[in-house]
């Protein structure tokens, strides 16, 4: 895979855009998207709180991909979830990875790696920015409502305005 891009997700993100129903736009914006095998664990433990996000792993553009890297896996474990860990691992091994990361301590050791990462406002925004949807409020409304993902009011406010949907 050496010179490709891989795209690789972690829990949260896919939770998110699966439980208000756009998971494609996932698609629409990286093609496929990678996952470690305890991204797939964890979607399915959370099956009573997301039974959409349960499903995620199943659409046709996300693949399950192990990091191979046991040493630096051992070594992320001790700060990180398990998760978090297998994504950064293997954005390592895969060199230009993008990550699909939302929890603060896991970009924090994704940039101490020199990997890109983004989360689910910064793939919505994105989204809008490409016309892939027209209105970024009723999406953020819905990850509040129906995924239970905690944005500050203050960054909402701040991607509505910078997407012109808010003065």
């Amino acid at each position: 895979m050496a010179g490709q891009r891989l795209v690789i997700a972690n829990t949260t993100p896919l939770i998110n855009f699966a439980e208000i129903g756009r998971l494609e736009l996932l698609r629409d914006l990286f093609g496929e998207i990678f996952v470690p095998p305890s991204v797939v664990e964890e979607l399915e433990a959370k099956r009573d709180l997301f039974a959409a996000a349960a499903m995620a792993c199943r659409a046709p553009f996300i693949h399950v991909r192990q990091a191979a890297d046991q040493a630096m896996l051992a070594v992320l474990t001790r700060e990180l979830h398990r998760g978090e860990a297998e994504c950064i691992a293997l954005g390592v091994e895969a060199g230009a990875a993008l990550l699909l990361l939302d929890e603060l301590a896991a970009r924090d050791v994704a940039e101490h790696y020199g990997l890109r990462f983004t989360g689910t406002a910064g793939c919505l925004r994105l989204a809008k920015d490409l016309g892939l949807v027209t209105a970024l409020a009723p999406l953020l409304e819905e990850l509040r409502t129906k995924a239970r993902f905690w944005l500050s009011r203050q960054l909402i406010d701040g991607i509505l305005r910078d997407v012109g949907e808010r003065s």
